[in-house]
């Protein structure tokens, strides 16, 4: 996969696969930082478990602290 092979845009170096964890349900995009609810911004998953939060595939760059990940899947 090529996620898995991704590396840094910052550093160059191979980042590090893992997954990022949400909270309750829902993980969403929102595009500034004054948000204080779980409703506002855009979904980053169509399909909700209700039963278990959300993870998505992600890579991160220790180093340079960037991380990618893959949504709506």
């Amino acid at each position: 996969d090529e996620l898995k092979q991704m590396e840094c845009p910052s550093c160059g170096k191979l980042m590090t696969h893992g997954f990022v964890a949400g909270h309750w349900t829902r993980l969403r995009w929102v595009s500034n930082d004054k948000s204080k609810t779980i409703f506002a911004g855009s979904p980053l998953r169509k399909k909700v478990d209700w039963l278990n939060a959300p993870t998505l595939e992600a890579v991160r760059c220790q180093q340079c602290k960037i991380g990618v990940f893959r949504y709506d899947y």
